[in-house]
């Protein structure tokens, strides 16, 4: 099946150089330095102070790049897409230098690789639906309410893995980011399913 000329110019529709989605991609580049400063803050104390800086522009530029988007009217369907994958981007960095640091309290698995494997099956699923639904059906799929607080309760959790800060809140965070994983999953599966005819 081809695919029409008319839904790849979705992903077009207005401009994509604006500020909102300046803000998306640059929380991608943003996650490089914030892993130089995670593997020197163990030498060099400064750079716990710039990790943690870094963390807080990732986390201010995702809430406020829709907030501009809709703001100044230049919601696009690329911003729709690549602000996630920003996300995701940032996400994996970080989590995949957890897995090599092997920041895991007591625990004789290795929790954030089994994290990880989780988290690809679910990302595989759910491109895979989105894909379809972008080019076939002319929908982009934005985050419910499920996925929100995955994201939330996830970050939380690597930091409080990252950092340090209490093993016994960080596990139970795990546990509540792998429930909302699974629970946001099925809705975004539900949501995505409908579109399909």
């Amino acid at each position: 099946m081809l695919i029409k000329k008319e839904n790849i110019d979705t992903l077009k529709q207005k401009t994509i150089y604006n500020f909102a989605n300046f803000l998306s991609i640059s929380r991608v580049i943003a996650a490089f330095p914030l892993i130089v400063s995670f593997e020197r803050m163990q030498y060099i104390q400064s750079y716990y102070l710039y990790s943690i800086l870094i963390i807080l522009y990732i986390f201010l530029s995702d809430v406020l790049d829709g907030y501009v988007a809709r703001l100044s009217d230049c919601v696009t369907d690329f911003g729709k897409v690549i602000d996630p994958i920003a996300d995701k981007v940032c996400f994996m960095v970080v989590l995949i230098y957890l897995i090599d640091k092997a920041h895991f309290g007591n625990y004789y698995i290795n929790l954030f690789l089994l994290f990880y494997v989780l988290l690809m099956i679910r990302d595989t699923i759910l491109v895979t639906f989105s894909l379809y639904n972008i080019f076939y059906c002319n929908y982009v799929n934005q985050a419910n309410v499920y996925g929100k607080l995955f994201v939330f309760f996830s970050t939380l959790m690597i930091i409080f893995y990252i950092y340090d800060i209490n093993y016994s809140i960080a596990f139970i965070l795990y546990v509540v980011s792998v429930f909302t994983m699974i629970i946001s999953t099925f809705y975004y599966i539900k949501d995505l399913s409908k579109r399909i005819k």
